[in-house]
């Protein structure tokens, strides 16, 4: 036989579908497993098919080819005799389970077994409120059952005393609903407090950031400001140089001017003594008139070329 999963519940394959490997055709579904009850052991199963599941038809377990996802593969035989229900016909599903000191447990709700050989592992029940658990589905071990009635299970106690947990129940599934968020609640606020406190970090990073940034700036404009009150006071110590070089050459300039008239009055009072010691041949009075502007004229250009730099 041909399995994909180790180890299954019974529930898992009630209801499934039953192809023929032959035909390809559809049997039937899963209506019931058998079950040795001394044995612990799954021989076979009924599956039901037509209007209401009227037909039913049963098969050894040794008759299965594999058993899927969806469906069980059998080969079947039209010729054989349908094997029917082993006597007696039991299964321990829905029996009342009992401790050996009188104590009722719960009721078996499933079990589990091997697909490949049918073996039962473990089965699993319901507690009735016994020691408090009122919900959630536990197992219960095969070496625990001291006997098996048609109707009830009588187990040791002190296997039962603390039963492993199958399914959490509604109970479990709020207590770990609970414990869950009260340890993501724990979670959160320690991300926040990381948070915050990578905040003020950054925040005091940004703060150093910008005062250093500002006294930066402030040196730089006293820096500025001082290369400025440097510059103003060279433009101003410029200013006096231009001012005193300017009075300097007007004094200059003046003092040449007086130079230049007192070489203007020298030479024309040379060149009328020179006019005066000059006894030109007149013929009229025209003559002496001509010698005056020629005085006047020599007088001009001598101070021309005086009052050149």
């Amino acid at each position: 036989m041909n399995t994909q999963q180790q180890v299954m519940q019974q529930s898992e394959l009630l209801n499934r579908l039953v192809l023929d490997r032959g035909t390809a055709e559809e049997v039937g579904r899963v209506n019931e497993l058998w079950l040795s009850v001394r044995e612990h052991q799954v021989v076979g199963f009924t599956c039901k098919s037509g209007i209401l599941g009227s037909k039913k038809r049963s098969f050894a377990w040794a008759e299965i080819e594999s058993i899927g996802a969806d469906s069980i593969i059998v080969n079947l035989n039209p010729e054989a005799n349908d094997p029917g229900k082993p006597e007696p016909p039991s299964t321990l599903i829905g029996h009342e389970i009992w401790t050996d000191v009188g104590n009722k447990v719960g009721k078996v709700a499933d079990y589990l077994f091997v697909p490949e050989t049918g073996a039962v592992v473990n089965y699993l029940f319901v507690s009735s409120g016994w020691r408090g658990r009122l919900d959630g589905v536990y197992i219960l071990p095969i070496s625990a059952i001291a006997s098996i009635g048609s109707k009830r299970v009588i187990v040791a106690d002190a296997a039962v005393q603390e039963p492993q947990l199958f399914t959490p129940g509604l109970t479990q599934k709020v207590t770990q609903a609970a414990e869950f968020i009260k340890e993501d609640f724990q979670k959160t606020k320690l991300d926040l407090d990381s948070l915050k406190r990578g905040g003020q970090q950054i925040t005091e990073q940004v703060k150093d950031k910008a005062q250093f940034v500002g006294d930066k700036a402030k040196e730089l404009s006293e820096q500025v400001k001082g290369q400025a009150q440097v510059a103003a006071e060279k433009a101003k110590e410029l200013s006096e140089q231009v001012k005193d070089q300017a009075q300097v050459a007007a004094e200059k300039a003046k003092e040449l001017s007086y130079q230049v008239k007192d070489q203007a009055q020298s030479v024309t009072e040379k060149a009328k003594e020179k006019l005066s010691e000059i006894k030109p041949k007149r013929q009229d009075g025209a003559v002496d008139g001509e010698a005056e502007k020629t005085i006047d004229v020599s007088v001009s250009l001598d101070v021309e070329e005086k009052s050149k730099p």
